[in-house]
């Protein structure tokens, strides 16, 4: 009589489980980059529609009323956080009251986005919910205006990123703009409404 071996696998070697591990690894990097690239995307395009509609809103305002939401232009740009960017959307989004230095005397809502989650990507609310004290970014910054303080059609370009750049704006009553997501003026990521 002939004795058999049998032999029987009771699982994976551990050359096996470390071959397995290194291309669970490798997907997974994979995986996270392009992640990585379409959240950017997406955050760069929803700066993007709030950097436009902003600046049409500001024309729109121009088209009814021949002036500028603003009371004090001034070539310097304006961050949205700030007091005179806040009376800005404030005039834009129809929240300024009534009175003899109400610019939107007409009460017309020019702007509509949407409000901010965790101070990114829209307008953010006071406590109460109805009156604005700042708009963000995508990646939770200020936008940026610049005005036609002495409305000749003409704006000087806050962030050239080239010599290619013209160095004046013109044909706009106002541009609105975001440093991106490297948060650093004059990159090639910035988002512009020009």
């Amino acid at each position: 009589m002939r004795n058999q071996t049998i032999r029987q696998h009771r699982g994976f070697t551990l050359v096996e489980l470390l071959i397995v591990i290194a291309i669970i690894m490798v997907l997974a990097a994979l995986g996270f980059a392009g992640v990585q690239s379409a959240l950017k995307k997406a955050r760069t395009v929803q700066t993007l529609n709030l950097v436009t509609n902003t600046s049409q809103a500001i024309h729109n305002f121009f088209d009814e009323y021949g002036s500028l939401p603003t009371a004090n232009a001034t070539p310097a740009p304006i961050n949205t956080n700030s007091a005179e960017g806040v009376n800005v959307l404030r005039v834009l989004l129809a929240q300024e009251g009534v009175g003899d230095t109400a610019l939107n005397t007409k009460g017309i809502r020019y702007l509509d986005v949407k409000t901010a989650k965790a101070r990114k990507a829209g307008v953010e609310f006071a406590a109460g919910g109805t009156v604005v004290t700042a708009m963000y970014d995508a990646w939770g910054d200020p936008l940026y205006m610049a005005f036609d303080e002495d409305y000749n059609d003409e704006i000087l370009n806050p962030i050239p990123n080239s010599p290619a750049d013209p160095q004046i704006i013109r044909g706009m009553k106002a541009i609105v703009y975001s440093y991106g997501a490297d948060r650093t003026e004059r990159s090639k990521d910035d988002v512009r409404s020009w």
